[in-house]
C-alpha cells in the first residue's frame, strides 16, 4: 500500500499538535502539509518548540487551500462553523475528511439549536459518519467524511452506553464532567490565565447549555433505539443517521486545574429492577469485549492513568441504599477525546490496523 499524504488544518492548536505526534509515526502516512493562519509562512517549531531540530519543525505553515490540494486525507482541527466550508472544499476535491470540530456531528435542527446558526453545508450531513469506533466501527469502513466526537461527549457516552443498550437509563440521568484546561483550546482567555485558573474548580456552560448535551443524547438515543435486546452486539453497529430514542440528561462540566484529562461521573436510577455492582461490571466487560482502547476495571478510574494515551478506562457500580447506578469514564481529552480517536477512526476508514500510531500506554508520574 502506498503512503497516504495527510494534511492538518488548524495545526497550531493543541489538537493539531497531537495529530502531528501520532501521524508523524504512522506507517501508512506521510505528513504533507500544515495550515495555520496565525503562523502562516513560519516554521512549525515557532508554534511547537518540541519540534526544534526535527524534520517537521522546519516545515512551513501553509494556507488551508495549499494543504488540501496536495493531501489525500485532511484532518480538520479548526473551529466549528469555519470548518464546514473547508470540509466541503476537501470533499469536492475527493479528499477523505476527518473533522475534529462539531460541524458534522449533529443533524440540521440539533445543530441549529446547540450552535445557534444554520448548518453551512447541510448537503454533506448524510455523508458524515460519527467517529466513535466502539459504536460505529462497521460504518466507518470506507467512510469519506468522519465526524470525530467531542471529548466530553466521548467520556459521557462510553460511561452510559451499556446502560442505554439494556434499558437501564432512568428518566433522571446526570453527568458531571471534570476536565483539564487544555480542553478550552490554546487561545489566550482571562479565565485560563495561570493565577485565575490554578487552585480553582469552575463549573461552566451550566443549566443545560453545554453544546455536547445534544451529541450525548443523540448517541445514547441511537444505542437505545438500534439495540436488539436479544443481541447486545447490535449496540456496537449503530447507524449515524438511524433511528433515535431521545433521552434527556443533566450535564455539568467543571474546569479543574490540570492540563489534560477528563473524568465523567454519571448517575441514573433504572425504572425497574435492582442492579448490583458485580452484574453491572459483567455487562460492561461484555459490552466492550474486544475493544483494545477500552479497559473496564472494578474501581473508579483516575485521569492520571490515561494521561497521554488514546485509551479510556470505564467502571460502574450500584448504590444499593438509593437504587442509583454510578458509571465512570476517564480519558485524555487530547487523546481518546480528540486526536487519538480521530486517527483511530481514520485507520478503520483507510484499512489500517485500528491502533496504528496510537498511544496505548501512559506516563507515570
Amino acid at each position: 500500500m502506498s503512503l497516504l499524504k495527510a494534511g492538518i488544518l488548524g495545526a497550531s492548536g493543541y489538537g493539531g499538535s497531537e495529530l502531528l505526534r501520532r501521524l508523524g509515526k504512522h506507517e501508512g502516512v506521510v505528513l504533507s502539509g500544515f495550515a495555520s493562519r496565525q503562523f502562516l509562512g513560519k516554521p512549525l517549531r515557532e508554534a511547537w518548540p518540541q519540534l526544534s531540530g526535527s524534520h517537521h519543525g522546519e516545515m512551513l505553515f501553509q494556507s488551508d487551500t495549499e494543504v488540501i490540494e496536495v493531501a489525500d486525507v485532511v484532518f480538520f482541527a479548526t473551529p466549528h462553523g469555519a470548518t464546514a466550508p473547508l470540509v466541503a472544499q476537501a470533499r469536492a476535491a475527493g479528499k477523505l475528511a476527518v473533522d475534529l470540530s462539531a460541524d458534522y456531528r449533529l443533524e440540521q435542527d440539533p445543530y441549529r439549536h446547540w450552535y445557534g446558526q444554520a448548518h453551512p453545508h447541510p448537503e454533506l450531513l448524510a455523508e458524515a459518519r460519527y467517529g466513535l469506533p466502539e459504536l460505529h466501527r462497521h460504518e466507518l469502513k470506507d467512510a469519506q467524511l468522519i465526524a470525530s466526537p467531542g471529548c466530553n461527549a466521548t467520556a459521557a457516552t462510553l460511561a452510559l452506553a451499556p446502560l442505554a443498550a439494556t434499558g437501564q437509563l432512568g428518566e433522571a440521568t446526570s453527568v458531571t464532567i471534570a476536565t483539564g484546561i487544555s480542553g478550552a483550546g490554546r487561545s489566550p482567555k482571562q479565565p485560563l490565565h495561570f493565577p485565575e485558573a490554578m487552585d480553582s474548580v469552575v463549573p461552566y456552560s451550566t443549566g443545560g447549555t453545554h453544546r455536547h448535551i445534544g451529541e450525548v443524547e443523540a448517541n445514547l438515543g441511537r444505542v437505545a433505539a438500534q439495540t436488539d435486546a436479544a443481541d447486545l452486539s447490535s449496540a456496537r453497529q449503530l447507524r449515524t443517521h438511524g433511528e433515535q430514542k431521545q433521552p434527556r440528561l443533566t450535564f455539568t462540566p467543571m474546569r479543574v486545574p490540570m492540563v489534560r484529562g477528563i473524568l465523567a461521573v454519571a448517575t441514573t436510577r433504572p425504572a425497574s429492577g435492582e442492579a448490583d455492582s458485580a452484574s453491572l461490571l459483567e455487562l460492561y466487560r461484555q459490552f466492550y469485549e474486544g475493544d483494545r482502547l477500552i479497559h473496564v476495571q472494578d474501581t473508579a478510574p483516575e485521569t492520571k492513568s490515561v494521561s497521554g494515551t488514546d485509551r479510556a478506562i470505564v467502571s460502574v457500580e450500584a448504590d444499593p441504599r438509593t437504587g442509583m447506578i454510578i458509571a465512570y469514564c476517564a480519558l485524555d481529552n487530547l487523546g481518546k477525546g480528540a486526536a487519538g480517536q480521530a486517527v483511530q477512526a481514520f485507520n478503520i476508514a483507510a484499512g489500517f490496523p485500528e491502533t496504528t500510531a496510537l498511544e496505548l500506554e501512559g506516563r507515570w508520574p
